[in-house]
């Protein structure tokens, strides 16, 4: 829509109407008909666009669409042509630049399986960031998502400010549901994303060997189970899940290794592995030297987004010319490790969930001592609507 520049004869001046003026004797300009109708259509398709019916007499129904077209939103959502983790979609009129602060809404046609980028109008793609500014995990959009996203020209990337049912937002929490035996998670009614925390089984100690006037034995601690957590949303959890929750290891008999701790699992999504419980020894001089090693850990966790770790070692038992140690347990994110201690106040067990056992000193002289248990593993979960 422009004014009738290339009418011959016209009269425009400075590329505007004019009135005439008949002191100067200057003719005023034209309004050819071709031009008043497309100015008038150009106005009407307005407003018929916002289901406006044309009347003559009101003056304010051009208001009245551009208002109603504005509050649909009409300019500003479009429907993803793009593929999973790669969101593209077509806007009328069309995105020609980005700008700071420039708000869309999609519709996606498929979930994510990870990080992801957002491309309106055929533009270069941009990664699509959540809340947190960091790339998308599984499942923060699905299928059918309404998804609103801005633009920041710092990051040169996009927001994902909200996705109706991803996971990208989270609400209030819903409760707490503690595994401490194995069972099946059944998602309360409204979850819609679930933090879970699982720490495998701690490992148990060794226990220790009688001595003699001239002898000792030690026993180091045994490990900690491994770490996971991760945030998950409703639709990876599905109707339920099998709950697996790794046992303590079992305590060694007299001159026999501790026991490793199980795994626990949530499903096929996570997995901690226990820890190993720490092995005997051979008596040892008094007067000698010797350093004897705790448990180790177990594989590192797996399925975490948040966070997979393996446990921590046992410490080791030492005997320094006579000065005895025994082996602490190792800690777990949820459970300290039992302290080592001397044969006649029995061996430590694990606390909390996932440590390792304490081991045992024991001095010359005395009778063998079995080990302690490592703590059981436990699955956790906070449901948030």
């Amino acid at each position: 829509m422009d004014y009738p520049k290339s009418v011959p004869s016209v009269g425009l001046v400075n590329g505007k109407f004019v009135n005439e003026d008949a002191v100067a004797g200057l003719p005023g300009s034209l309004i050819p008909a071709t031009w008043g109708n497309s100015v008038t259509d150009e106005l009407l398709n307005v407003v018929k666009s916002a289901g406006l019916e044309p009347s003559e007499t009101d003056a304010t129904q051009l208001l009245q669409a551009l208002k109603k077209i504005s509050q649909a939103g009409e300019d500003k959502h479009a429907t993803d042509i793009g593929a999973a983790n790669l969101y593209m979609a077509n806007y009328v009129p069309a995105i020609a630049t980005l700008k700071n602060g420039l708000a869309l809404r999609f519709t996606a046609g498929n979930a994510n399986t990870g990080a992801s980028t957002f491309a309106p109008n055929g533009l270069l793609p941009k990664p699509l960031l959540s809340l947190a500014l960091s790339a998308l995990r599984p499942a923060e959009i699905i299928g059918g998502s309404v998804c609103s996203v801005v633009y920041s020209a710092t990051l040169d990337s996009w927001v994902l400010v909200y996705a109706s049912g991803g996971g990208a937002a989270s609400g209030r929490l819903l409760g707490v549901k503690t595994f401490t035996s194995s069972g099946t998670y059944v998602p309360t009614v409204g979850m819609k994303n679930v933090l879970v925390k699982v720490v495998g089984g701690g490992g148990g100690s060794a226990g220790v060997a009688a001595t003699n006037a001239n002898e000792t034995t030690l026993a180091g601690g045994g490990a900690s189970g491994s770490y996971a957590e991760s945030w998950i949303s409703s639709v990876l959890i599905g109707s339920s899940q099998v709950i697996t929750v790794g046992v303590g290891g079992i305590p060694g008999a007299i001159g026999v290794s501790g026991g490793p701790g199980g795994t626990s699992s949530v499903g096929s999504l996570m997995s901690a592995p226990g820890g190993n419980g720490s092995s005997p020894f051979e008596t040892i001089a008094v007067a000698g030297f010797g350093l004897f090693v705790g448990g180790t850990p177990g594989i590192n966790a797996t399925g975490g987004n948040i966070l997979n770790s393996s446990g921590a070692a046992g410490s080791p038992g030492i005997n320094v010319n006579g000065s005895i140690l025994a082996g602490h347990g190792g800690s777990s994110p949820l459970g300290s490790g039992g302290a080592g201690r001397g044969a006649g106040s029995g061996a430590a067990s694990g606390s909390g969930y996932g440590s390792g056992a304490g081991g045992i000193a024991n001095g010359p002289s005395q009778p063998g001592h079995p080990g302690g248990a490592g703590a059981p593993g436990v699955v956790i979960l906070y449901e948030y609507a």
